[in-house]
């Protein structure tokens, strides 16, 4: 103990070490530690403390002012030598700039991509305890609820602070001689206390005080009102009732998963019986006390609707489903946030093969700085000084990357938002999150870049260095092909996936669905159309170039209704759930739907109204091998079946073929009328579409689409993000190919001697760019062999996330192989025959 005490005080010694390190300017700290143990003997330990902090503050003004100065100048002197070392091997720095900085441009575009897709429906100050109502059964999970489940479980469980349906629907709205087709949402008077929605008019608290009150966008209210204030204004809501506008609210941010412009309550389309029923129909959000365990609360709602809907019904069960994972997370098929992951991983491909490329070329090249590594370690600089050298170095070139970078970013981010769909903006004074990211890429690039470079540089012995013999050892080589291996194994895997991609989104274009697609235009049709349905139909088959005319509650791309059913050997108190849609006679000619057994729906036979068709996948169920004339019941109406349609796809690619039900019903509630078209007149057909329906409804706000067209928006994201990866897949093969451009000119510049010796002694030019390219190529091939199977597990995992897919072909992998084979030559080449054409003169004339 008494040895500790004579020890000088900690806190003064390490501030000398470093403000007067002994490899510094002033090696004073070994005086002080003279001094203070002379003291020590004379006088004891406390006067020599006492001594040393008192001579310590003393000093420490100039020590302070002494150490700023000398560091400013090894800084700018550092900076001076990495400046004159820029501009005197151009060539090789523009490769590295420009490298990182493409690398760096595609970090921060990804970056943004990921940020947006993570910050959905974040913006709600409640976000953390709001959460979708789902229904399921064994087979499947969706995202409707019964009407009356949110009121009852608001009634029946305190942990429910909150409550809200939402029903998106697209509606007529009329304000004097304008009218347009709103996206409309039915919601509860809650609505405004769950979800962050700000007014810019009107009172969240009071907007929904009436049953008749509705609330708009900011957009909505310019569109009908202009400058005119619009609180309080009528208008006329699905050609049925006056609505006042109570609020107006700010538009709705892109990264809403609810995307609305207009507001009222249900009662209006849906009618009070309605909103008392226990089949799913609707959304459903609830906001939960802050305390309240999710996880424990879904298991205790988990039977609320078998509860209520009684024994002999079909189980359904009740989930939640968090706000803040709706739009990364589905439900059925694949979460949309595997792409984030995929995006994610590219960007750092991207990155790190721009990264290899700097520590490539610098490594490459330290046989050019040996010497001043060796003279610097001569005059006195230590290992710690050159390493600090060099990485600021790589730090400073990371820096000017950067500028390049964001410059980069803002010249291609308005193509970026087009293909992307969004509306992302570089603005580091609203996005700090950004500003943080885009400098730890530059940091971090620089630092990680610059590791191996600097430590392999200030290794070097002055002897060796000075004798040019530091940089001849094979140890930098081989670390600088496994860097080329690790670089082209990223491309070449980058490829394989961008065929895979690209195969899969031309087999959902090209495969079969089972049903026609093509020259089939969709109306969705409002309550007077329904009624008058018949007579629509018989005018429209008078053009001749209308060949079928048809109706049903869904789409053929989307039949997600469910109910239970039972037949024949198979007893009603244990009923089975498929899907169903309710049909108009002709709806399997229109779509050319082929009849595996038994016949379609036809007005000659009467029954048919309480008759139904199932396809393959149902008849599968129920085990029939004669199916027509067997019994079969949707809910209490019993009937037979008169036949079975050949399986197609009801739903995406993404889910297997469910079991469908059809039906006609003698009031069928239609939602969607169907017209095929020859492919001849097409706009005139539409005209006369519009004209007849209008001549039945004039306050229709006609509105159609193609049903091709919808088969293909289903798809929209996965296509716009395929192209997506194409695009960095090429920059990330562009970014190797730079780097290697930048070995190869290397090597060229290295054997310049050894070239010209050779065509002396009669070599052609094709041997000695076979010579040259020979080492590249054969490093491409072992990256062949490395990505090959990574790219495979990789892709067969993705593929497998579509029930319906493409096969992953050899041909895919011999291709990529190709295609980094080809690219590495020409790359190489370019400089190989550049080195191999020059006069041997010329090379040898100075030696």
């Amino acid at each position: 103990m008494k040895t500790l005490r004579k020890k000088p005080p900690g806190l003064a010694s390490w501030l000398l070490k470093v403000l007067a390190s002994q490899d510094g300017p002033f090696p004073i700290h070994g005086d002080f530690d003279e001094e203070y143990y002379e003291i020590v003997r004379e006088k004891g330990s406390t006067a020599a403390r006492h001594w040393y902090w008192g001579h310590f503050l003393r000093s420490l003004p100039f020590l302070i002012k002494d150490t700023i100065y000398w560091r400013f100048v090894m800084f700018r002197n550092y900076l001076k030598i990495a400046l004159r070392h820029i501009k005197r091997y151009k060539g090789y720095s523009f490769i590295n700039v420009s490298g990182l900085a493409i690398g760096m441009a595609c970090c921060i575009l990804i970056l943004m991509w990921v940020q947006d897709e993570l910050s959905f429906d974040r913006f709600h100050e409640n976000a953390d305890d709001i959460y979708r109502l789902t229904t399921a059964t064994p087979l499947s999970v969706w995202s409707s609820s019964p009407w009356a489940l949110m009121p009852t479980l608001k009634e029946d469980f305190p942990e429910v602070n909150k409550g809200t349906w939402y029903g998106e629907w697209t509606c007529p709205v009329r304000y004097e001689e304008k009218a347009f087709s709103e996206r409309c949402a039915l919601v509860s008077s809650e609505f405004f206390e769950i979800f962050t929605f700000p007014f810019k008019d009107g009172d969240p608290k009071t907007a929904f005080a009436s049953l008749n009150s509705a609330v708009i966008t900011e957009r909505t209210a310019k569109k009908y009102f202009g400058e005119k204030d619009p609180i309080g204004r009528v208008i006329h809501f699905d050609n049925r009732v006056d609505l006042a506008v109570t609020g107006v609210i700010e538009n709705i941010p892109a990264n809403s998963s609810m995307q609305f412009d207009f507001l009222t309550h249900p009662i209006h389309l849906m009618g009070e019986r309605r909103l008392q029923t226990w089949s799913a129909d609707c959304a459903s959000y609830l906001l939960l006390h802050r305390d309240v365990n999710a996880d424990e609360f879904g298991l205790k709602i988990k039977d609320t609707i078998n509860k209520h809907r009684g024994e002999n019904m079909y189980k359904l069960y009740v989930g939640l489903q968090p706000l803040k994972k709706i739009h990364l997370f589905s439900l059925n098929g694949t979460d949309p946030v595997v792409y984030v992951y995929l995006f994610s991983a590219v960007a750092v491909i991207v990155l790190l093969i721009a990264g290899i490329n700097f520590v490539n070329l610098s490594t490459a090249r330290s046989s050019k700085r040996a010497k001043e590594v060796g003279m610097r370690k001569v005059i006195g600089a230590t290992r710690k000084d050159v390493l600090r050298q060099f990485f600021g170095e790589s730090v400073l070139l990371a820096v000017f990357a950067l500028v390049m970078a964001v410059l980069l970013v803002l010249l291609a981010l308005p193509a970026f938002n087009s293909l992307a769909e969004k509306q992302l903006n570089l603005n580091f004074t609203q996005n700090f999150e950004i500003m943080i990211g885009i400098l730890l890429i530059a940091v971090l690039t620089g630092v990680l870049s610059g590791i191996y470079p600097a430590l392999f540089l200030s290794s070097f012995q002055p002897v060796s260095a000075l004798k040019n013999t530091a940089a001849r050892g094979s140890k930098g080589g081989r670390f600088r092909k496994g860097l080329i291996v690790t670089q082209f194994t990223a491309s070449i895997v980058l490829i394989v996936s961008t065929t895979v991609v690209f195969k899969q989104m031309h087999f959902i274009r090209s495969t079969d669905l089972g049903f026609n697609r093509e020259q089939i235009v969709t109306v969705r049709t409002s309550r007077e159309l329904r009624r008058n349905y018949e007579a629509i139909k018989q005018e429209l088959l008078k053009d001749s170039r209308i060949q079928y005319v048809s109706a049903a509650s869904s789409v053929p791309l989307n039949v997600n209704n469910n109910n239970p059913v039972y037949w024949e050997g198979r007893a009603s108190e244990s009923p089975v759930q498929m899907n169903f849609a309710c049909v108009d006679y002709d709806y399997f000619e229109t779509f050319d739907m082929t009849m595996a057994h038994g016949r379609s729906f036809s007005e000659d036979f009467a029954t048919d109204r309480r008759n139904y068709i199932i396809n393959e996948a149902a008849l599968k169920l129920t085990g029939f091998q004669d199916p027509v004339g067997k019994m079969f019941s949707m809910g209490r109406n019993e009937g037979e079946l008169v036949g079975v349609v050949k399986d197609f796809h009801g739903t995406s690619l993404h889910s297997d073929i469910r079991p469908i039900v059809f039906c006609l019903y003698q009031n069928l509630p239609y939602f969607n009328m169907f017209v095929k078209t020859s492919s001849a007149g097409i706009p005139e057909t539409i005209a006369n579409i519009k004209k007849t329906i209008n001549k039945f409804d004039p306050d229709f706000i006609f509105s159609f689409s193609f049903l091709d067209e919808e088969f293909n928006r289903q798809y929209r994201n996965e296509e716009r993000l395929g192209q997506i990866f194409n695009y960095f897949t090429f920059l990330a093969i562009f970014v190797s190919c730079l780097g290697l451009f930048g070995l190869a000119s290397f090597t060229a510049e290295q054997k310049t001697k050894e070239i010209a010796v050779r065509k002396i002694l009669g070599a052609s030019v094709s041997k000695i760019v076979g010579m040259l390219s020979k080492e590249f190529l054969i490093l491409v091939g072992i990256a062949n062999v490395i990505a090959w199977p990574l790219a495979y597990v990789l892709m067969k995992k993705w593929i497998q996330s579509y029930s319906y897919h493409t096969h992953i072909g050899l041909w895919m992998f011999f291709g990529a192989g190709v295609i980094a084979l080809l690219i590495a030559l020409f790359t190489v080449s370019y400089q190989s025959i550049k080195a191999a054409s020059k006069n041997p003169v010329e090379s040898l004339k100075y030696e």
